[in-house]
């Protein structure tokens, strides 16, 4: 029963119920009916699939281990990330991409430990920054943008 009441299998079960959630979402959309490669939702489909493929084969994993573990400790953190990953999916597409993706990954780098203010600063711009540069300058596959520049 332990097993069951470890941090690992507890966050993997949040993960895996935040991207059901998610992608739960896509399928409301208005724009959902495009076809393939053409809806805004076709990209975050593939991988919130992928996402949870792979959580549950961690849980799987998890359960057959039977790993003796503690309980949770850190239970607001968890809910914390979980709120913010569901407001992040939610802000995309009101104040787009950038925006949302350096917001969330400020929060998710406190989360996880990391104090650093530059360090904080420079992944939170860096890695939604790359992200809208490949994706709305290189690929032609555009990511939301905000309201205030087409530019991110």
């Amino acid at each position: 029963m332990t097993a069951l009441l470890s941090e690992r299998f507890l966050t993997l079960v949040a993960l895996l119920i935040a991207a059901a959630a998610l992608l739960s979402t896509t399928f409301t959309a208005e724009y959902q009916t495009l076809g393939a490669a053409q809806s805004p939702v076709f990209f975050p489909r593939i991988i919130l699939g992928v996402m949870i493929g792979l959580c549950a084969i961690a849980i799987v994993q998890d359960l057959r281990a039977g790993t003796r573990a503690g309980p949770l400790e850190h239970w607001v953190a968890l809910i914390v990330f979980v709120v913010a990953a569901l407001l992040f999916a939610n802000a995309i597409t009101r104040i787009g991409f950038m925006l949302s993706g350096a917001a969330f990954s400020v929060v998710a780098l406190w989360i996880f430990g990391i104090r650093h203010p530059v360090v904080i600063l420079a992944y939170a711009l860096a890695v939604p920054g790359a992200l809208v540069l490949l994706f709305n300058h290189i690929l032609a596959l555009p990511l939301p943008t905000s309201p205030f520049t087409y530019l991110f």
